[in-house]
Formats: C-alpha cells, sequence, structure tokens
C-alpha cells in the first residue's frame, strides 16, 4: 500500500540513489558512529610490548660495560662510564663495598641487569654474553688456584723459617763464669774416658758413643721468667752442656742426667720453659751436636751428675761444685 502523500515513482524508470542518513548530533556537534577512511600510517609503529623511544642516542656498550666492572669495578669505573657519577663516587670511596658491590655489579651485567644513566639496556648484550661470561669464569678459577699456590707457598716459606730458626746458646739464668770441672775419676766407670779438662767420651749404646763438654754452670734461688717456682731443696743449679755424637747415633736429653747432692740426695730434673735455652730432646747423628741448660732443684754444694745411657745405667759421673 502506497503512501498517499508521496508520489510512486514509474515502476519502469530508474531507481532513484539512496538518500544518505543524516548524521546525529550530539550536544550540537556531529556524532559519527562509523569509522574514518583508513590514512596514510606514520612510519614508527608501537611493538607488541609497547617499545619505548629512547632519547640522546644508543645505549651503552655492553662488552665496555663488562670489561670495566671485572677489571676495575673495584674503583668504580663501571658506574662512571654508565653515567652514573654518584654512586660511582661512593663505590670508590669504599673499595666496591668491600668487593661485594662490585661482585655484585659485575653478576647484574653479566645477566643483563645493568642500564644506564637514562635506563637504557647495554648496546652488544645477546651476542657478546656466552663470550663474556666464558672468559669471566675462567679469570675466576686462575684467580683461585693462584690464591691457593701462594697460600702453599707461604706455608712453606713459614715452615722452612720455623726449622732452621736459631736454637738459643746460652740460658736465660744468671750467667757467671768459673774453673772448668773435671770428671771424676773415682766415679766414672770404665765406658767412661777423660776426653779434657771438661769434657768426657762416654758409651750410651753399643756401638754409640757421645762427648759431653760442661760449658758453664751458676747456682741461683730463682729462674728469670719462671719466678712461679720454688725450689724444695734450697736453689736450682744450672748447667750448660754440649752433648756431641762420635760414633753411630744418640739421643740427646736433659732427662739423661741425674745430680746428686754431697748427702746423696738426688735432685729433682727441672723442664725449663720454651725459649730458655734447654737442652734440646733430639736424635743426634754421627758428627752432631746439641747445645743447651740442664736444671736441677738441689741443695747448694759440691755434686755429681750422672749420665746415664739408653737403658738408664750409669754411663759416666762427674763432680761439679757451682758458684
Amino acid at each position: 500500500m502506497s503512501h498517499p502523500n508521496f508520489p510512486q515513482p514509474p515502476h519502469n524508470g530508474p531507481a532513484a540513489p539512496p538518500i544518505p542518513p543524516a548524521p546525529s548530533t550530539y550536544g550540537g556537534r556531529p556524532n559519527f558512529q562509523g569509522q574514518f577512511p583508513a590514512g596514510p600510517q606514520g612510519e614508527y609503529q608501537p611493538g607488541p610490548h609497547g617499545n619505548a623511544f629512547y632519547s640522546g642516542g644508543p645505549g651503552k656498550s655492553f662488552i665496555t660495560t663488562w670489561i670495566l666492572s671485572l677489571l676495575l669495578g673495584t674503583f668504580g669505573a663501571d658506574r662512571f662510564y654508565l653515567g652514573k657519577t654518584g654512586s660511582g663516587v661512593a663505590k670508590l670511596l669504599t673499595a666496591g663495598g668491600l668487593g661485594i658491590w662490585a661482585l655484585v655489579d659485575l653478576i647484574m651485567t653479566l645477566t643483563g641487569n645493568t642500564r644506564d644513566k637514562e635506563g637504557r639496556p647495554l648496546e652488544g648484550y645477546p651476542e657478546n654474553k656466552k663470550k663474556a661470561w666464558i672468559i669471566t669464569g675462567i679469570l675466576w678459577l686462575v684467580s683461585i688456584i693462584t690464591a691457593i699456590l701462594l697460600t702453599l707457598v707461604s706455608l712453606a716459606v713459614a715452615g722452612a723459617a720455623l726449622e732452621k730458626r736459631t736454637i738459643p746458646g746460652a740460658p736465660d739464668v744468671p750467667s757467671a763464669s768459673q774453673a772448668a770441672p773435671a770428671p771424676s775419676t773415682g766415679s766414672a766407670p770404665p765406658s767412661g774416658s777423660a776426653a779434657g779438662a771438661n769434657s768426657f767420651v762416654a758409651t750410651v749404646s753399643e756401638g754409640n758413643t757421645v762427648k759431653v763438654s760442661v760449658l758453664d754452670s751458676i747456682y741461683t734461688t730463682e729462674i728469670p721468667r719462671m719466678t712461679y717456682l720454688q725450689p724444695k731443696n734450697g736453689g736450682f743449679l744450672a748447667v750448660k752442656v754440649s752433648w756431641e755424637t762420635l760414633t753411630g747415633s744418640s739421643f740427646a736429653s736433659p732427662s739423661n742426667f741425674t745430680v746428686f747432692d754431697a748427702d746423696g740426695k738426688e735432685g729433682e730434673l727441672v723442664y725449663l720453659d720454651d725459649g730458655m735455652g734447654a737442652l734440646p730432646t733430639d736424635e743426634v747423628g754421627a758428627g752432631d751436636r746439641r747445645q743447651g741448660v740442664i736444671a736441677f732443684d738441689v741443695k747448694k754444694g759440691p755434686v755429681q751428675v750422672v749420665l746415664n745411657d739408653d737403658f738408664g745405667d750409669k754411663a759416666a759421673a762427674f763432680t761439679l761444685t757451682p758458684q
């Protein structure tokens, strides 16, 4: 049914063009509901992750930052290069945070987490990271091996110095010279024979002979550096002796000597503290010699000093009157 107010076009004529819909208005302004026609696109297109544009040119070099961090990180050179002057000065003044800060910065650089002052990533990281890790690992391994070798060499040098240290030849007791004592001819057994005014030769075991010489002696009521030790018999006798192996080998020790006072009472052997020049307890080969002090808690006066052999039997004896 046709509308009575509009004329009807002839059925056999051309169709009239469609009339475009009038744009709707909102607040007096046209409101286009359709799409704008596609126009020319600009050269910059944001990527799928919203890549930002960094001003000021490309970022700093990864290779340069890595080398500076590896070799001069303790002085903050890597941070100065990245433009981080404030933290670079702090790193320099703290020696790389005692090495911890420098190590952390190096690891951050190797893992690609370091940025320059503008927040830009380092250029050349993806293609050079593997090479940087390998070189850094090799240098760390060489440093560890070198440190171990230096420690071993230091220990060896210290051990050699201790072995070659000079054994004190003089006792840490008051020094007093006296007439050289001679071995008592009546008390020495057949195995002991005179070898000089203050020396004698004794056999300490089969085929092993020693020459013992008395170099000095002193009687004192107190031993310096051992003032805590109180004498039970009135004082202390200190005798400096020389022990030389003539044939075979022998074992020198203060315990090889025994002393008796004029009443026949045995004195008590005193073991001197380290560094006081005691006769060392040591095996002595043929031609070798040891010197040191033997000390006894004994009554003052003439004493008989007995040298015992390896079996504890008397090998020789001499009479000594200390001053």
